[in-house]
């Protein structure tokens, strides 16, 4: 998926399907970082941030109405080793989060888009991926099988 520049850090994020909020920071290159806010006894607790800090980025917050609202999939395109636009689909609606475009004579972006079939808030299992010092490399989501204890992946 591009050119790796540092030693990547692998990160999984299951600890919680009632997802409140998720920041993406990013600048001209691509995504750089990502963090998620969870409901946990009516208080928003923060995740780690996965990749570098977020300070000196710009960031986009997408809040999802927690009550109702559960990830179902996600869309995105890389382009020279970025991941340079972001899309979370739920039940409710799509959200865009990053849409960088550049001049395609250079290099066309990949595009990926995973469905899930997520029906149900149970389904769905959290988020892992990678990062290196610079970015961002890879997010994908967990699948948890309707009355199974094993969970599917699905990656980016």
């Amino acid at each position: 998926m591009g050119i790796t520049y540092s030693c990547k850090t692998l990160w999984n994020e299951m600890r919680n399907n009632v997802i409140s909020q998720i920041i993406v920071s990013y600048d001209d290159s691509g995504v750089r970082s990502i963090q998620f806010g969870y409901i946990n006894n009516g208080a928003l607790s923060m995740s780690k941030t996965f990749g570098p800090s977020p300070v000196g980025y710009s960031s986009r917050i997408v809040k999802l109405k927690h009550e109702s609202e559960f990830v179902t999939g996600l869309s995105a395109e890389t382009c020279n080793g970025y991941i340079t636009s972001l899309t979370f689909h739920t039940n409710l609606r799509k959200h865009e989060v990053v849409h960088l475009t550049f001049d395609s004579k250079f290099q066309k972006p990949q595009k990926i888009e995973l469905r899930s079939g997520i029906l149900k808030r149970c389904e769905f299992g959290g988020f892992f991926g990678s990062f290196d010092s610079l970015r961002l490399i890879s997010i994908g989501f967990h699948v948890r099988p309707v009355g199974e204890r094993h969970t599917a992946q699905r990656k980016y």
